[in-house]
Formats: C-alpha cells, structure tokens, sequence
C-alpha cells in the first residue's frame, strides 16, 4: 500500500503554522527572528513537502500491510527483545555499568535504520537543513508541492507542560511510587513490600510492562517528548541510584531528540490537529530552487561523517592525522 501524501499546498497548509518562501531574502529574514525570537526550538527536515509526519514503524507498518500479522506494539516489542537477546550487547552495556532499558534500545533502532515509534528531531536548525536539502536539487514537478521542501519546528517553550516530558513523566511516576512506599512502611514497620517497581529502572521505561496486564508501558503514551540527553533532567531510582541511558554516537553528532508517537495510522500533526490543547506544529515549505543556496550558505563544514560518526572511521582517521603531522 502507498503511503498517504499531501496532495498540495493547500491541503497541507490548515494542519500546521504555514509559512511559503520562495526567495533567499524571506528565508535569511525568517531564520534570523525565529532564533532570535525561540531560542529553544526543535527542528526536523524532510526533503519532500508532500510527506505527512509518519513514524519509520507507521510508513513500515502502513506499506507492507503488517496489520495482518500482528500489533505495532507487538512489532516494536519484538524489535527491543531481540536486541535484549543479543549477548554481546548486553555484555558491552554491562562493561559500561549502563542499564540497559526498552528506551536505550528504542535509540538504539530509530538511529541505526530500524522502523521505531521515534520521530527524530534536533536542536541545530542547520542539522535540519542538512537533511532536508541531501541530494536535492531544483527540477520541475508534476504539481506545486512537488517543487518544496520542508522545515519543521517547534518552540517548547510555547508547549509548556501540554506536551508530556519523559523526565518530568518518569520522576513524578517516581516520586509516587517512593511516597506510597514511605508511607505504607511508617504506618505498618513490619509490613513486607515489594520494592521491585522502586529498584529496578528497567520497569518504569519498558515499552510493554508484562506483569499483571500487557495494557502498561511507554507504549500507553501517545505522545511525548524525550529530550536530548545534555538536556535531560535526570532521573535516579530512590534505592539502587540507577541512572537512565539512551545515548548513542548518532544523537549526540546531530544534537537530537525525539518525539514518541504512538499511532497506527494518523500522522502526528492531524492527532496534534485533533487536541484541544496542543499549538499546531510550524511548517516552513521551502521552494527546493533555494537548496543550492541552503547548502552553500548554512551548511558549511557540515557532513555526513560528522553527523553520522563512524568508530572505525574515527579511529583510522586518527592514525591518517598523526602521519600527516610527522
């Protein structure tokens, strides 16, 4: 089945905050006051202003007709356990004392070409920009959306506390779990509880929580907003002091973040549409004769290999430098 795509302009135009620019001027003014003016937005860029904004495991689960076989739940379950299967990354996180949860694995996936429930955005407007203009060029269209490209972005400091924050999610879940605790064992000392929830991190990010009920998990969450992690706030259990991990090489190079989208078959920004609560996310639909320019004017000393770092590459690149300076 083909993916559903915007058919023009004006279809897409009511879903988001809309903005056309076909001049250099335009596009240089409005990047000027968007960074002056929302210092903390997140960006993502898609080379095609038809695409709608699918998750890897909806364009994966939409095409080859997956509804028949199974859940996306189930999908993305059985994707994390068999990582959780393999030894040898079990071993290399254990050597790094790093626990190893769903949600580390669920990095792990999105940014090493497997169908997720992420869709990657990032903090460097240039990244964005980068991905958005990769191999394009202008060329004439069989319609007028074919001819652009586009730039999304959105401020959190406009979405506040409506957009559901994984830290903020999983300390209050935290905090909650610690006070009942507390609680029951001032009020009955000799009581037995099972401090399992309390002491093990991996439950509170599993995407499928098994025990009692499969009806529990990241994957309840229909939307929420994993920050990078220089940005992340922290989060501890109370009694063993785990930490949560879900760093990789791609995240850090490319000043990423995710949005957790939970959906079979709507994209993000007509579930956004659907909210009462939830400001519209900004589209800026860039005509793609302006890419050469993007590319030469922002993007400068900006790569593949830097946004996608490579540990054999580094390392050779590393002995090549030292021969070079001999």
């Amino acid at each position: 089945m083909k993916l559903p795509e915007y058919k023009s302009l004006e279809e897409k135009a009511p879903l988001f905050s809309h903005i056309k620019i076909d001049t250099k001027d335009v596009l240089d003014f409005h990047l000027e006051k968007l960074l002056e003016f929302s210092p903390n937005c997140i960006f993502r860029g898609v080379n095609e202003a038809k695409y709608k904004l699918y998750t890897s495991v909806q364009r994966s689960w939409i095409c080859n007709g997956l509804g028949r076989h199974s859940t996306i739940n189930l999908m993305v379950d059985s994707m994390i356990t068999n990582l959780r299967n393999n030894v040898t990354l079990t071993e290399y996180y254990k050597s790094l004392n790093i626990i190893p949860t769903d949600l580390l694995y669920l990095g792990l996936l999105q940014h090493y070409s497997a169908p997720t429930p992420l869709i990657d955005f990032t903090y460097d407007y240039k990244t964005a920009l980068y991905f958005a203009t990769k191999g394009l060029s202008a060329g004439c269209s069989d319609s007028e959306i074919g001819d652009y490209f586009s730039l999304y972005y959105i401020d959190t400091d406009k979405y506040g506390n409506q957009l559901v924050k994984m830290d903020e999610f999983l300390n209050n879940e935290l905090d909650v779990g610690a006070a009942m605790y507390e609680d029951l064992i001032s009020k009955c000392p000799g009581a037995y509880v099972d401090k399992q929830s309390l002491d093990d991190m991996d439950i509170y990010t599993r995407w499928i929580k098994r025990y009692p009920f499969y009806d529990d998990g990241l994957c309840t969450i229909k939307m929420m907003f994993i920050d990078n992690p220089f940005k992340f706030k922290g989060f501890t259990a109370p009694y063993t002091h785990e930490s949560l991990y879900w760093s990789n090489l791609n995240i850090i190079a490319q000043k990423g973040c995710f949005i957790l989208y939970n959906n079979d078959c709507v994209p993000m920004e007509e579930y956004i549409g659907q909210s009462a609560c939830l400001p519209k996310i900004w589209c800026i639909n860039i005509h793609k004769s302006l890419a050469e320019y993007v590319q030469e004017h922002y993007l400068q000393g900006l790569s593949e290999s830097l946004l996608f770092p490579d540990i054999n590459h580094l390392a050779k690149d590393a002995y090549k430098d030292f021969l070079k300076n001999l």
